[in-house]
């Protein structure tokens, strides 16, 4: 073998392992959050106290939710910067950097206490849900977009069928009395229906990047998949219990669910970023993008 036919290993830069690392510290962290609620849980059921479950979704809970958002918007950042003038992905990742952008904001508003925060979820939604739409064009054009599978319509249905029952029960209710209704309340409304067209959008573009092979970039948007159903599964535990539908088990259960969408909105981003400096690095079988 000739010295210009040895492959020359490319160092790994600190830069790299860093990204790298993010994604195990999401699980760590995740795992670790868990353990600690469950045993807030168990505490306040053998004790019949609520203030365990308080603490937890106060301090750990909050601290978690601003520093996965946080996370993200970071990550989302790189991603977009990584992204050369004029590929059709750099506006993608804007608009999904702006849509964490808007998340973290919400977190934080809520964790204020104001009602502002009910704006933020809507319009993250909307500017995440044109990211999506520059992804889906970019699956157009290089010919990788395909069509949903049966699961897929049964994913969609769920979200849909909760939807209906929402706007039937909510939106539509003769309670309204003819009142004028505020914006806030219209914000609020729009989430759910933008939820099916976000979840619509990420499953295509999941399946798109499975064409490509089961690597990072197909990673990061199953996590986004995974982000949007549940933050559609937390809506409806948030509906059931309004509407008394749910035992009480499984309303403070819901509540666990906001804690995996966040951690999911931000492995996507992580994964994207990976995939982008191994593909600096001139990795085989890892593309920057779909």
């Amino acid at each position: 073998m000739s010295a210009a036919t040895v492959p020359v290993a490319v160092p790994i830069s600190g830069e790299e392992l860093r990204v790298s690392g993010v994604p195990r510290l999401i699980f760590l962290s995740t795992a670790i959050l868990f353990v600690a609620g469950i045993a807030a849980a168990a505490a306040w059921s053998a004790t019949g106290d609520i203030r365990w479950l308080q603490l937890f979704f106060m301090y750990p809970g909050s601290l978690f939710l601003l520093g996965s958002s946080g996370l993200g918007v970071w990550l989302a950042f790189r991603c977009w910067r990584q992204f050369s003038p004029g590929d059709l992905l750099r506006p993608a990742w804007l608009l999904i950097t702006l849509a964490a952008l808007l998340q973290l904001s919400g977190a934080l508003l809520q964790r204020l206490g104001s009602n502002w925060d009910e704006l933020c979820g809507p319009l993250y939604m909307t500017f995440l849900a044109g990211g999506l739409f520059y992804v889906l064009r970019a699956c157009r054009d290089i010919g990788v977009l395909c069509q949903l599978k049966t699961v897929d319509f049964v994913l969609l249905g769920v979200v849909l069928m909760y939807t209906l029952a929402f706007f039937a029960t909510v939106v539509f209710s003769p309670q309204h009395g003819g009142r004028l209704i505020g914006l806030h309340a219209y914000m609020s409304w729009s989430s759910d229906p933008l939820l099916c067209v976000l979840l619509l959008e990420a499953i295509l573009i999941r399946r798109s990047a499975a064409n490509l092979g089961w690597g990072l970039v197909s990673r990061c948007w199953m996590c986004f998949t995974v982000a949007i159903f549940l933050t559609s599964v937390g809506d409806i535990g948030l509906w059931a219990s309004s509407k008394g539908y749910l035992p009480h088990f499984l309303e403070v259960a819901s509540w666990y669910v906001w804690f995996l969408a966040s951690a999911a909105y931000a492995l996507g981003p992580a994964y994207q970023s990976q995939a982008m400096l191994r593909a600096m690095r001139g990795h085989v079988g890892d593309s920057a993008g779909v």
